[in-house]
């Protein structure tokens, strides 16, 4: 498995902006519920849709990624998944546009990456 560099070892890497990436992940799809494949076995979806096991089950998912995890925002953890086959990764990211994403994005991206080697496993 290839490993992601660090953000000092990409000379030049520019993080992309929030909404850079929210064109990147809807460009030519349009969002049709709570839930959407943005990319080949990555879905977003909404707090609802996370704490749905049935849904989650009934689409194949495995992993989730919360961006918005913690008490006073869309609380779910390890637990709420200890009676399913899914594995979690929470990120306590602050909605609002001076949160610093930059030190999530290469774990969340290598949590991902493994969640996609494993599938069909």
């Amino acid at each position: 498995m290839e490993r992601y560099r660090s953000h000092r070892e990409q000379e030049g890497y520019q993080t992309p902006s929030v909404s850079d990436l929210q064109l990147l992940l809807l460009e030519n799809i349009r969002p049709r519920g709570p839930v959407n494949e943005v990319w080949p076995s990555i879905y977003i979806g909404n707090a609802a849709t996370a704490r749905d096991k049935a849904t989650l089950s009934q689409l194949g998912i495995t992993h989730v990624v919360n961006a918005a995890a913690g008490p006073r925002r869309i609380n779910t953890d390890p637990r709420v998944y200890a009676d399913v086959a899914i594995e979690y990764r929470g990120v306590e990211a602050a909605d609002n546009a001076g949160f610093d994403l930059r030190p999530f994005f290469h774990p969340t991206a290598e949590f991902i990456q493994e969640a996609l080697s494993k599938k069909g496993e």
